[in-house]
């Protein structure tokens, strides 16, 4: 049959479980048609798995109205205790993107907002008091939409920094959590030229941009299961220590800590994330630019969290307008 764009939605080849009976049916695009590959019940071995991907077959189609299926079957395995970390990981964050596509692209707000608590959840309990299982957590997948990549890096960097900031609270971490997936929320009511726009932004497409804190605060407010400290972060997040941030120009304690945690989280991700017109700065280079920046831009003790002992083998400095929504982010070796 002919693709229906309504009746399907693609999931990454590498994301179907194997080994398992499968609650949801598969499908195949051959030559412009979608070809049904496995039924519902039926199991996908590794090897044919691999021959899928052997055969550059990235993508695979499932029916919208299975998605549920699907992502109940990923949270099955996440539950898992007896399953490897590494497939754990990369299914925490397959259902992280589907919940962010959502977030963009689905009327309801509210409800995807909800679901989302014990997504956060998940990734509460897989990372460490330390950075190492957010890093592999990055590393496991990729995304071809950097805002969706992006919201799902802030938020995993987001628990991990707050770990080490502020301990072990669980609804602390979740927060924290909850708070960096929707951070950029608000840019779902800005215009896509703006946000795809490849080149510097003009003034009146800046002053556009820096609004979507607000519409993210605005877009939160009638949903019971988000806490005022989660509003706060998707409001806050561009504040700067020094009152030189947006969209209110707050300063040191008028922020919230998690909201200065999840600018850290911001910045770092932004600068580390290849994008279609920058490539990605290693993390060392990316800490080294960080600590060049003009100080009050962010809490110095939650960055000190993310920085590492470096040998500074040149000086790296940032335009002092840098912004993570900027879609150029000039850096360069000072002379």
């Amino acid at each position: 049959m002919k693709l229906d764009q309504n009746r399907f939605f693609l999931v990454r080849t590498q994301s179907i479980p194997i080994g398992r009976r499968l609650p949801f049916d598969l499908f195949l695009k051959i030559s412009g048609d979608i070809i049904l590959f496995k039924r519902s019940g039926d199991i996908l071995p590794q090897r044919r798995l691999e021959d899928l991907i052997k055969h550059s077959i990235k993508e695979i189609y499932l029916l919208k109205n299975q998605k549920t299926l699907y992502l109940n079957s990923l949270k099955e395995i996440v539950k898992d205790p007896d399953s490897p970390d590494e497939l754990r990981g990369r299914f925490i964050k397959e259902t992280a993107f589907n919940h962010i596509e959502d977030l963009f692209s689905n009327k309801d707000v509210s409800t995807v907002a909800e679901e989302s608590t014990d997504l956060v959840e998940d990734m509460v309990e897989f990372i460490s008091t330390d950075l190492s299982a957010a890093t592999t957590l990055m590393k496991l997948s990729t995304h071809d939409y950097y805002t969706y990549n992006h919201s799902v890096n802030v938020s995993v960097y987001s628990i991990a920094i707050c770990k080490s900031v502020l301990g072990d609270d669980k609804k602390l971490l979740v927060t924290a959590g909850l708070g960096g997936l929707l951070h950029d929320l608000g840019k779902r009511k800005v215009d896509l030229k703006i946000i795809n726009k490849p080149g510097k932004l003009d003034s009146q497409e800046w002053e556009e941009m820096k609004r979507h804190p607000g519409y993210g605060y605005d877009l939160l407010q009638d949903v019971p299961t988000i806490s005022e400290d989660i509003k706060r972060i998707v409001h806050e997040h561009h504040e700067h220590m020094d009152g030189t941030g947006y969209p209110k120009g707050l300063t040191e304690t008028q922020i919230l800590k998690l909201s200065r945690i999840a600018s850290v989280a911001d910045v770092f991700d932004a600068l580390t994330t290849k994008r279609s017109y920058k490539e990605a700065c290693p993390a060392k280079e990316a800490l080294e630019i960080m600590a060049n920046m003009p100080l009050g831009k962010f809490d110095p003790n939650v960055f000190k969290m993310l920085e590492t002992k470096l040998d500074k083998k040149t000086d790296i400095t940032l335009d002092k307008s840098v912004d993570p929504c900027l879609p150029h982010l000039h850096f360069k070796k000072a002379s």
